[in-house]
């Protein structure tokens, strides 16, 4: 059994590894630290002597096969949803060649009713969307709030914040929970059906949301699509020329010459530069806030507040976005806080320009607003969800997102190519009954690097650290010690449970085999990173050994040093053979 111990000192090195530099600030992000691979930390050396580790043949794992997996919703002539086709019904092609499905659900938000496929066996490990139906239909609700504070103009944000205390007080039914977060990562909250207590979090909201007003062109003023062509030299003969002509008046230059269009040209380059910024900022928040529910049990529907942002340049970052909320089971909904919105070019707020620009920075201003639009209604389109826009009543959008029992189909299946190269790959799906409309994710881009299973590893604990609750795939516990060491210090003891009976073990050579991961780590009340440790154990078990196992389950001891006060602490255990994961936050007392 290894065990790594963390030193603070060294976190910010580690950090950068996982692109965390830009939320350093964010303690329980920190923990990239215990992680990585090869610091020369303190090992223990004590042995597990039931659980020994073979040093000279170390067991390891291969990254299961990538699959596809697709939500697809299905109406008739009249938009009713169809809701008793079966897997044979459906034909899947990637880049027009037919590819097998392996898994097959049928999915609401409210209810869940899993269909075979085919009766087949997939002859590789694919995971499944749905494991367990018989639970499944009574899981309960996690509403995940997402307010974009990254790229949204906080004006919206009274709008927003009145929308939620609406949608708590008169929406929420029994067992649903609620999760309250930012794309800043500002603000976490953790799930919870405490209707007082996200009272209290929504008026908190403005005091830790942490929005900074984009900077953008004055002279000329500029949209995000004209400056986004203007740096692609896109010859629209608007975009620039427009800018070039604004730029004239309001700089008061004499002659519209080239001085005018390298001013243009250098406003644009700036704007497009932080729009692009913090546009991918948003989607990488999206997406790590997506997997980080991928081992939560339950109907998962995220709603993003947002007023827009471009994409064209992002395609990639947007569509790895989606596929991380179809692989953790999350429905995007999007509501577009702009309400009921008019783009109007207000010609009072600069000076004055002939009529014709004018004319044509309100067409302008049209066609950035529905380009900002497009990628929110991807994210609803591509995973089942909504997309309410053009109603200044925000939470009527809330109430028709968690109103709605939303149906669609769940498959998935082996992608055929398992190059790392970028490349876009069509999807195509029919049904064999006619007249059916169907609405699906057209393609996906491949990954431009191999997940290592090492990095997948690593990933997977970071999300359980940060995710808002604890994850139930395997039930984890533990009971704490403390006694004084000196006058300021005391010893706390942690003794970790974890239950193994959910754990699936390869059986190879007469030994059961599986490598278990095991964090722990300290936090005092403000969050701050206090303590914390790793340990990996190999699982190389006799028959009998597994069996003494399954029976007694698996515990570990770790020891921390601190001063009295209140800790949070956080337990997070990982098992290879399926990727099944568990862990558990408890707040304590020492001594």
């Amino acid at each position: 059994m290894a065990t790594i111990r963390l030193r603070p000192e060294s976190l910010k090195r580690w950090c950068l590894m996982f692109d965390l530099k830009s939320r350093f600030k964010k303690p329980v992000l920190l923990l990239a630290l215990i992680l990585a691979p090869g610091l020369a930390l303190p090992q223990d050396k004590k042995s597990d002597k039931t659980v020994p580790k073979d040093e000279k043949s170390p067991f390891t794992f291969k990254v299961p096969v990538d699959v596809i997996v697709v939500n697809v919703t299905v109406t008739d002539k009249k938009k009713m949803p169809v809701l008793d086709l079966t897997v044979d019904d459906f034909k899947v092609y990637e880049d027009g060649k037919p590819q097998p499905i392996h898994t097959f659900t049928l999915e609401s938000y409210k209810t869940t009713q899993t269909l075979p496929a085919a009766g087949r066996k997939p002859e590789v490990a694919i995971p499944t969307v749905t494991e367990d139906t018989s639970a499944s239909a009574s899981q309960p609700r996690m509403f995940s709030l997402v307010i974009d504070d990254v790229t949204t103009s906080q004006e919206y944000f009274p709008q927003v914040y009145q929308a939620m205390r609406k949608f708590v007080e008169e929406d929420l039914a029994e067992g649903d929970l609620v999760s309250i977060v930012s794309g800043s990562g500002s603000v976490q909250h953790s799930f919870t059906s405490d209707r007082q207590l996200l009272h209290v979090e929504i008026d908190e909201l403005y005091k830790r949301l942490s929005p900074r007003q984009a900077s953008k062109s004055t002279c000329p003023q500029l949209t995000d699509l004209q400056a986004l062509r203007i740096v692609n030299d896109v010859r629209d003969g608007v975009s620039l020329p427009t800018a070039v002509m604004e730029t004239c008046y309001c700089a008061h230059l004499p002659l519209c010459d080239t001085t005018a269009e390298l001013m243009a040209r250098s406003q644009a380059s700036a704007q497009f530069h932080e729009s692009q910024y913090r546009n991918r900022g948003l989607l990488r928040s999206l997406r790590q806030y997506a997997r980080s529910l991928k081992h939560f049990e339950a109907k998962k529907i995220l709603v993003l507040f947002s007023d827009g942002l471009l994409s064209e340049e992002l395609i990639y970052d947007l569509q790895d976005v989606v596929d991380q909320a179809l692989r953790s089971g999350v429905v995007f909904n999007a509501v577009d806080v702009r309400g009921l919105y008019v783009p109007m070019y207000d010609a009072s707020s600069s000076i004055d320009v002939p009529q014709e620009v004018s004319i044509v920075k309100g067409r302008l201003l049209s066609e950035d607003a529905s380009s900002q639009e497009e990628p929110l209604v991807m994210l609803a389109h591509d995973t089942g969800g909504i997309f309410h826009h053009n109603s200044n009543d925000l939470h009527a959008g809330l109430k028709e997102i968690s109103e709605r029992e939303a149906h669609y189909y769940v498959l998935s299946y082996a992608t055929p190519s398992q190059k790392s190269d970028g490349r876009y790959h069509k999807i195509k799906l029919e049904v064999s009954r006619p007249g059916l409309e169907l609405a699906y994710r057209r393609g996906y881009y491949a990954p431009k690097e191999e997940l290592s299973f090492e990095r997948k590893r690593k990933e997977d604990i970071l999300e359980a650290l940060r995710a808002p609750g604890n994850v139930n795939e395997i039930p984890v516990g533990f009971s704490y010690n403390s006694y004084q060491v000196d006058d300021s210090n005391y010893e706390l003891e942690l003794v970790t449970r974890v239950d193994i009976r959910r754990m699936q073990f390869v059986d190879e050579e007469s030994r059961r085999k599986n490598l278990i991961s095991l964090v722990i780590v300290a936090l005092d009340e403000n969050d701050r990173y206090i303590d914390g440790l790793q340990k990996d154990v190999s699982f190389n078990l006799t028959p009998g050994s597994y069996t003494e196992l399954l029976g007694r389950g698996f515990s570990s001891k770790v020891n921390f040093r601190m001063p009295p006060g209140r800790y949070k602490i956080k337990a997070v255990i990982r098992e290879s053979v399926q990727s099944k994961m568990g862990s558990l936050t408890k707040f304590i007392e020492v001594p």
